[in-house]
């Protein structure tokens, strides 16, 4: 039976696949089989198989509807009504065109003016986009390809209900002692919204290269997997490093509403529970002091982590203007993650042998003694105001509000009380060698 062409194009097809993958030995009796089937002459039918290429159907050309002359008149209209936008402009044109017709400013061809009656304002856009480009109005992009802050979704305080052991907040600590200005020291702290468990590290400014070395730190630090990241909206965490960061390792990584600190409410506890309560509201910018500010989060890290138990809310109702809040039962953050059943067999046995070996009062004393070391060295030098060039009158040396620091402070602040029991102690060292011989 003969074959038609249709029909010896698509066995051409088969066996130039079959063809060009095949070693040189299969080729003659694929070459063979060709020929026999088709009845092609062999010479013939080698450069066939060798030279086929499928013909690649071109893909139809729609006639422009909007040529031109259309362009031009619709350019020079946008001019006149002040480069005015699409949508706006397509209101606009039909008692722009009649207005423009009426004193002769613009002469059309019917068929011209009837296109621009009906276009649309996506039309228009279109058409005059190489001249808003000529202008330097470059078109918007994306906000997922444009914008940094809009790939990174929000999580509120209500969606942190049975949350995982990795999920965590993080933040930072300022140690500027109330002047922003200049060099200094900051923290980067860090809670498991799950178990509490904290980690602080020290950070010399805000710069990328700092910020993920304190995020491996965490990473390091943390008896479980990090599984996600929630920050507020500063600069130094929304930003394409720790975004890759994030996405390299798996990290969920998401961020509270702007100028809502309740949203960070757990890591915001932390700072004044762990870091304020510890060190203070001086200023921190020398070497000596960053030595003694790692060593003491070294121990508070293991003393917050394993001997601090804390509550965490469990349920909340309001009648009229009262609130009732209640608690669960208080846990340290190791006796949580040792309760948990995600946590991995080998790591507990880890964190057991860890714990085995602390001595709750000698982590105290070190806590103690370093603590002393910093207040001993006094706060840093406050650096010139960039507005006026000149010191401050006023030394700020923490940056409490007004209301807590005059009289008795509502939250005791153990920090500031050893700084008062220092500065008392000197001034009573002073006044001895004055008394009687």
């Amino acid at each position: 039976m003969r074959l038609n062409a249709m029909e010896r194009k698509v066995l051409t097809r088969v066996y130039a696949a079959q063809y060009r993958k095949a070693s040189r030995g299969e080729r003659i009796g694929i070459l063979a089989h060709f020929c026999e089937v088709t009845g092609y002459n062999r010479a013939y039918a080698a450069r066939l198989l060798k030279s086929f290429r499928e013909a690649i159907p071109k893909k139809r050309q729609r006639a422009r509807y909007y040529g031109n002359d259309v362009q031009e008149s619709l350019e020079r209209i946008w001019k006149i009504m002040d480069f005015m936008c699409g949508k706006r402009l397509a209101a606009a044109l039909p008692e722009t065109l009649r207005k423009l017709e009426e004193f002769k400013e613009l002469m059309l061809e019917r068929s011209v003016r009837s296109k621009l009656l009906g276009i649309s304002s996506a039309t228009i856009d279109r058409l005059l986009a190489s001249a808003r480009q000529k202008r330097g109005r470059v078109a918007r992009k994306s906000k997922l390809e444009g914008f940094v802050v809009d790939q990174i979704p929000i999580k509120t305080f209500g969606e942190w209900k049975n949350a995982l052991p990795g999920f965590t907040e993080m933040d930072l600590v300022a140690h500027n002692g109330g002047n922003v200005h200049g060099g200094h020291f900051w923290t980067l702290n860090a809670t498991d919204v799950c178990t509490g468990w904290t980690v602080s590290t020290l950070v010399k400014n805000k710069a990328e290269f700092e910020m993920m070395k304190g995020l491996f730190r965490l990473k390091r630090a943390l008896p479980f997997p990090l599984r996600g990241l929630d920050t507020d909206n500063g600069s130094e965490f929304i930003n394409e490093t720790v975004l890759k960061f994030c996405r390299k390792f798996g990290v969920e990584f998401t961020r509270g509403r702007p100028y809502k600190k309740n949203d960070g409410c757990f890591i915001e506890q932390k700072n004044h529970a762990v870091i304020r309560r510890n060190v203070g509201y001086w200023r921190y910018t020398e070497k000596h002091q960053a030595d003694a500010l790692r060593d003491l989060y070294t121990c508070l890290n293991l003393f917050t982590n394993y001997f601090q138990p804390s509550m965490a809310l469990t349920t909340k109702r309001r009648e009229g203007a009262r609130v009732f809040k209640t608690y669960d039962h208080p846990k340290t953050p190791y006796a949580r993650l040792l309760d948990r059943d995600d946590i991995a067999a080998d790591e507990k046995k880890r964190l057991r042998r860890i714990y085995r070996d602390l001595n709750p009062a000698s982590i105290r004393r070190e806590i103690d003694r370093l603590q002393r070391e910093l207040i001993l060295a006094g706060p840093g030098p406050s650096p010139r105001s960039r507005a006026t060039g000149i010191r401050r009158s006023k030394r700020v040396l923490h940056t409490q509000p007004r209301w807590r620091r005059g009289g008795k402070p509502q939250t005791p602040n153990p920090f500031i009380e050893k700084i008062q029991m220092e500065t008392l102690r000197s001034v009573i060292d002073q006044i001895r060698p004055l008394g009687p011989a």
